[in-house]
């Protein structure tokens, strides 16, 4: 991203994003689902910055998130692969290959085309692990269809970058 503001009213922000995915401002949560959901919408990561920023046709600002900016809240194992949905109500197919789950069994993967880093709530993972199965070796694996996926282990207290292979730690928010 340029250091010139693309939009004259470029700024900080006191949005975040909760670890269950939902977002506040100024310390009160959102109220309005479509307002919530829009702005979960928008959500992106800054490489340069290394930065999570609300992006929009109009403006952009920079915000804060507790964990992940993406919460997978549903997953459905079907024959044709993981269809998941997000926290902003967008439907996708789960890239296999991106999911890891730590130790005490939260689940993470990439989404958005597996560009941006998103956190199962429960019943999502619950969903999704409910059908791995542990091969010859001991590691978790999920069938789908005729292809077996292995599942990545994070080792304890490892986290994962915003981006697949992206810049980490993420930048904290000037005050």
């Amino acid at each position: 991203m340029s250091t010139e503001p693309p939009f004259r009213f470029t700024r900080e922000s006191r949005i975040r994003i909760d670890a269950d995915g939902h977002v506040w401002h100024e310390g009160e949560r959102i109220a309005r689902r479509p307002l919530e959901r829009a702005l979960a919408s928008w959500v992106d990561f800054d490489d340069e910055a290394r930065r999570y920023v609300l992006r929009n046709a109009y403006d952009w600002c920079w915000v804060t998130v507790d964990r992940a900016p993406l919460v997978v809240k549903h997953a459905w194992v079907r024959d044709e692969g993981v269809e998941i949905e997000l926290n902003d109500e967008q439907r996708e197919m789960l890239d296999l290959a991106t999911v890891r789950v730590a130790p005490d069994g939260e689940t993470w993967a990439y989404a958005r085309g597996g560009t941006l880093l998103a956190r199962f709530d429960r019943s999502a993972a619950f969903a999704l692990l409910d059908h791995a199965t542990l091969d010859d070796t001991g590691a978790p694996t999920i069938t789908v269809g005729a292809r077996t996926f292995a599942l990545g282990l994070l080792a304890d207290g490892e986290r994962l970058p915003p981006r697949p292979g992206g810049p980490f730690p993420v930048q904290a928010p000037s005050t």
